[in-house]
């Protein structure tokens, strides 16, 4: 017994001994070979940052690098164990502790290691799974790729997409500038892509019924509307909507001459109809006549004419036109009550205002409203001014046209407008969408001999709130973060930022910060680690002249791209923006800049509101979460003053005047707070003047 025990642990350590000895042999013997090194282009693929543990991050990385260098079948084994330790795709998961990742989407990127290896239909239910758990424009991309596969092995795309347009009615006519088109795409597999006259729709997932809306402007008078989809796999559908835009007031057209006190006759037409045509306020007898035209009279006494005698015109839409009477002669010294008609211009002084007196002996025994006609064609745009000033986007423009022969065509800014056949003189108006800045405006007509008159004049659309510079929320675009493994990546980052400050959109919705002043700053600051942490944050937002630093995750691999937005406040830290995202493939680079300018705009819509109450130093508003409002958005407050024209009296719109800016701090489903920030003024800090019904909106 003793004996046994003496040697038992001898003869374990010799097994062990043996053991040992027997890996060491088999190491030597494949000294020589070494684990398979993954490298294109004299980049390593397979790596992660730090060491490799085993844990479903880990494998998470290293799959994603592997996919990055198309090696998918080392990548789908490393997806596969990622997801045996976390299953759910996601943004921002925590490792350990207080350690957090960007984002984890195994799912996905095993679904997209699996296209690639032509295993498609496992490639389709990872894809569609990642989509159901969390939204990615990478996911979206591949699913399409993947099902124009499955549809190409499988002939099921048999029909091309249907296209139903459920508002408005085609042949519609709209009393506005712009109309708002709604449908629904079908396909008896899966709608790609719709366009609404060339502009893109965006589609996020290939469907088999995708609806859209588009707000589509309109040029006076006929329209054609062109819808077309496609499908996965390339068959095609288009519709064309007709679409009559009446922004017209009536044709009005005088019969003449005019002598009054008397009858004022004369006709007027409108495709939707006339409503009511007065004269100094009496309301005119209309009756049908030919073609659609009515014909109107109005009886004025001497005591209606009471300077200026002017007519008002309304078609069943809502345009009208008004103006003057082509008076020969209006008769208004007591001492000469008798009709007095001048055929030509007799002795006349201009009185200011389009108006002339007649003097007989020197003295005044009447004042035309119109001087009499010299010959030719004339138009004149009546109650524009040169140089005038607007406060508003859209403006009525009054043509007045005067010629000896039948006038024969009509336009104000190259676009026809609608004449009477046969008349001499006539009278009509067209509303007019102004742009920020000078807009020049243009009216020409021509008469059946040939003869041209023309009237040009320039008018300014001052900004709006939204249009000023203060009131654009300042931007500055970072750069990248987050690990990439292809060569190219910087390069990149910088093209697409730099593209994407300048798309359209971009330079309309904000105010962009010039890259070349962030050099500095941004040379002495690891961008990942600077975004890490809300106090990193909040000194790295100290140091950046804007209120939303945005920095980019680009991922690209052998054949796509993926771009992904991050906005975060300057003075709260607080993740403002929501992910941004497009994916498609490298080649398409420059299309996919230009929809993530657009996605950004979108994402932070300038939302208009009241004030409700003002509770120094906070302000309640009626801006609410379902208008897409978040905490540390920007506001501005301001009020707004009419602005007329002393000499007529006319609306020139409102003048924003804007009273404080404010940092909204809580949002519910009716109502958001803000706490308004102080003036800065040259006596110091102002505390603003606030009233509730005073006007709110995001910055």
């Amino acid at each position: 017994m003793h004996r046994e025990s003496f040697h038992t642990p001898w003869r374990l350590y010799g097994l062990a001994a043996l053991a040992l000895a027997a890996l060491l042999l088999g190491g030597c013997a494949s000294f020589g070979d070494k684990p398979p090194v993954y490298e294109k282009d004299g980049v390593r693929y397979g790596v992660t940052k730090g060491t490799f543990r085993s844990r479903w991050w880990n494998y998470y990385q290293r799959g994603c690098s592997y996919l990055d260098g198309g090696y998918y079948k080392e990548a789908e084994q490393d997806f596969r164990a990622a997801l045996q330790g976390r299953a759910k795709d996601q943004r921002w998961p925590r490792t350990y502790g207080l350690h957090f990742i960007p984002e984890y989407f195994p799912n996905r990127e095993l679904g997209i290691a699996l296209y690639h290896q032509q295993q498609v239909d496992e490639s389709l239910r990872r894809l569609e799974s990642s989509l159901e758990q969390r939204f990615s424009a990478r996911a979206a991309f591949y699913l399409g790729e993947a099902r124009k596969v499955w549809l190409a092995g499988n002939g099921k795309d048999a029909a091309p997409p249907e296209i139903e347009i459920t508002s408005p009615a085609g042949g519609a006519v709209v009393g506005a500038a712009e109309v708002t088109l709604e449908g629904i795409a079908r396909d008896d597999t899966f709608v790609s892509s719709i366009k609404i006259d060339q502009q893109d729709i965006d589609v996020r997932v290939s469907a088999a019924a995708v609806p859209f809306k588009r707000t589509v402007p309109l040029n006076p008078l006929q329209n054609t509307i062109r819808v077309e989809v496609a499908d996965l796999t390339g068959k095609t559908s288009v519709v064309n909507i007709p679409i009559v835009s009446d922004v017209d007031g009536p044709l009005v057209s005088f019969d003449v001459p005019v002598v009054l006190p008397g009858a004022l006759r004369g006709v007027a037409f409108d495709p939707s109809g006339i409503a009511v045509l007065r004269v100094a306020g009496k309301e005119a007898a209309l009756a049908p006549s030919e073609e659609g035209t009515v014909t109107f009279a109005v009886e004025l006494a001497k005591e209606d004419m009471t300077p200026p005698l002017r007519f008002e015109c309304l078609d069943k839409l809502g345009n009208s036109t008004n103006g003057e009477p082509p008076l020969d002669l209006l008769v208004l010294n007591p001492r000469f009550p008798e009709v007095v008609f001048s055929s030509g211009p007799g002795d006349c002084v201009p009185l200011g205002g389009g108006l002339y007196a007649l003097l007989v002996n020197g003295e005044s025994i009447a004042v035309a409203a119109v001087p009499v006609q010299q010959g030719g064609v004339t138009i004149e745009m009546s109650n524009i001014r040169e140089g005038q000033q607007y406060y508003m986007d859209e403006i009525v423009v009054a043509l007045k046209v005067q010629a000896d022969s039948p006038v024969r065509d009509i336009e104000l800014n190259g676009q026809p407008v609608p004449v009477f056949p046969g008349r001499n003189s006539m009278r009509m108006s067209r509303r007019m969408r102004l742009e920020p800045g000078d807009n020049p405006l243009t009216a020409k007509a021509v008469d059946a001999g040939g003869a041209e008159g023309v009237d040009q004049k320039t008018v300014r659309r001052e900004p709006d709130v939204t249009d000023m510079t203060k009131g654009k929320l300042a931007v500055a675009f970072l750069g990248g973060v987050g690990a990439t493994t292809y060569p190219e990546a910087e390069a990149d980052v910088e093209y697409i930022l730099n593209a994407l400050a300048a798309t359209e959109p971009v330079q309309k919705r904000f105010s962009v910060v010039d890259r070349s002043l962030l050099q500095d700053i941004l040379a002495e600051q690891n961008l990942s680690e600077a975004l890490a942490s809300s106090k990193n944050k909040l000194a790295l937002g100290k140091l950046i002249p804007a209120e939303l630093m945005i920095a980019a995750r680009v991922r690209r691999d052998q054949e796509s791209i993926e771009i992904l937005l991050e906005g975060i406040s300057t003075e709260t830290a607080v993740r403002i923006l929501p992910q941004v995202e497009v994916a498609g493939p490298y080649a398409d680079l420059d299309r996919l800049i230009e929809e993530l300018g657009i996605r950004l705009a979108q994402e932070l819509p300038r939302v208009r509101g009241r004030v409700l109450q003002w509770d120094q130093p906070e302000i309640t508003t009626d801006l609410n979460a379902a208008q897409g409002i978040r905490d540390s958005l920007k506001c501005l407050v301001f009020r707004t003053e009419p602005v007329t024209h002393p000499d007529t009296g006319e609306s020139l719109g409102e003048k924003p005047v804007i009273l404080g800016t404010g940092l909204i701090n809580n949002v519910t489903e009716k109502f958001s707070t803000a706490e308004i920030l102080p003036l800065e003024e040259e006596q110091g800090l102002v505390t603003p003047n606030i009233e509730a019904g005073h006007h709110v909106v995001i910055k």
